[in-house]
């Protein structure tokens, strides 16, 4: 490139985007580092310069509406409590004066949201205290970007109707397979395509865990090993019962295949089930046990389709199929499509940078897009 053309290349003006933390956690620490690694790029290519007007956790928070560097913000949270008391999620959103929301506070124990009534065609659906966040987000005039798979679970309905009624925007590339573009690959890479159906490993941590047992070691001992890298909750319960994969499902089947479905309609199996001689013997006759969700519609006449169906099962994959050559802590899906057959997208380790730079993704489309 030469200096003409860098001149040229660089962008006339350069505006503030101001955002508003809910949660503060390593997603949102990791994202922190990356827009602060980032800053250049970001003004130089793009014309933008980022700043935290706010940000909220259950132990403290950070509010000044003239916005602060990302870079200030992680030094000043990243060792302790944030200066200033706790508020209100929805007190901290209304003083933040943010152009986006990024929620990135934690699930919780889902299981307590399957306490709820709802399954197809019961009674209204549980509702994460996120979703509240985002709807007063949208009240507020804010876009949002959230990596909490949650809300796009459980409420995705009212979520999206609330978007298009208050003409404001969501981006949630993270709440599925971390920063894999799924979500995007359907939406700008493969126009007109319906997608039929999907069969995939969507949880990092039960997947180490099978290999890990396929190899002799035990599911503590695995499940330890994640839990010290940070890349597993100290409740694993999500996780090894098949919240996580249920959530991941019913976000997908909701926004790509318009399902209307929560985790309860999805058929889960839990890891503790599955027997570590199971895992050895497939293993020994050249399979590969995973844990595979799969999403499928009925067929009926088009436009409209028939329901939705999404479960998870123990499968014995022949090592040819190729999901079985997604190991350890690595994710998957074989995405079934009418136009464009089948396209399979895969991570390798699926850690929380990746999940970060979904996030980062998604704030760029916002911008590049508004």
């Amino acid at each position: 490139m030469t200096a003409g053309q860098a001149q040229r290349d660089e962008p006339a003006g350069r505006r503030d985007v101001r955002l508003c933390f809910l949660g503060f956690g390593n997603v949102a620490r990791a994202f922190c580092t990356l827009l602060a690694a980032q800053a250049h790029v970001l003004g130089s290519r793009h014309g933008l310069r980022v700043v935290i007007t706010a940000a909220g956790t259950r132990h403290g928070g950070l509010l000044g509406p003239e916005g602060r560097a990302p870079a200030e913000v992680l030094a000043t949270i990243r060792d302790g409590p944030p200066p200033q008391a706790a508020r209100p999620a929805g007190e901290l959103l209304a003083a933040s004066a943010a152009d986006v929301l990024v929620e990135l506070t934690e699930m919780g124990d889902l299981s307590r949201l399957a306490t709820g009534t709802r399954r197809r065609g019961g009674g209204p659906a549980p509702v994460p205290a996120a979703t509240g966040h985002i709807l007063d987000a949208f009240r507020l005039g804010m876009d949002v970007v959230t990596a909490n798979k949650a809300p796009i679970a459980w409420s995705w309905p009212q979520i999206s109707a609330a978007a298009a009624a208050a003409g404001r925007r969501i981006r949630f590339e993270s709440t599925v397979m971390d920063g894999l573009p799924v979500f995007s690959l359907l939406e700008f890479a493969l126009p007109d395509c319906a997608l039929l159906g999907v069969e995939a490993v969507f949880n990092g941590t039960t997947n180490f865990i099978i290999d890990a047992l396929g190899s002799g070691r035990t599911l503590d001992d695995a499940l330890g090993e994640m839990q010290a890298a940070g890349l597993a909750e100290a409740d694993p319960a999500n996780d090894l019962d098949g919240w996580d994969a249920a959530s991941k499902a019913a976000a997908l089947a909701n926004v790509a295949m318009g399902a209307d479905i929560t985790p309860l309609d999805v058929e889960r199996v839990s890891l503790r089930d599955v027997a570590a001689e199971r895992i050895a013997e497939a293993r020994g006759r050249g399979r590969r046990v995973r844990l595979v969700t799969s999403i499928r519609r009925d067929p009926a006449p088009a436009p409209v389709g028939g329901p939705v169906h999404a479960g998870m099962r123990a499968e014995e994959l022949d090592i040819d199929h190729p999901l079985a050559a997604v190991g350890g802590d690595s994710l998957g899906a074989l995405l079934h499509t009418d136009l464009m057959a089948d396209v399979l997208v895969c991570e390798r380790r699926a850690y929380v940078p990746q999940t970060a730079y979904g996030v980062y993704a998604d704030l760029l489309h916002l911008c590049r897009t508004s």
